[in-house]
């Protein structure tokens, strides 16, 4: 991020049918959003993948969810 470096990741079915376990498991008891969902999904592939170390995101909510799921958390409003 400080580089300002970034890659544009695309989209998959993959990723949508992630998004959609997400929802089903998640939406219930910490109102996960759908977009916000589709977001963790490509972050949990990538991460998986080796690709991200951290997940980005300036929603206290969606970084406690990204957190359990595993992954290192940055806020940049909480810095």
């Amino acid at each position: 991020m400080r580089r300002r470096r970034f890659q544009v990741v695309r989209v998959t079915v993959p990723h949508f049918r992630d998004a959609e376990r997400l929802i089903r498991r998640l939406a219930p008891a910490h109102n996960l959003r759908t977009l916000d969902a589709i977001q963790l999904a490509v972050a949990l592939d990538l991460h998986g993948q080796g690709l991200v170390s951290q997940f980005v995101s300036a929603d206290h909510s969606l970084c406690s969810l990204a957190g359990g799921e595993g992954l290192g958390v940055v806020n940049p409003e909480r810095p």
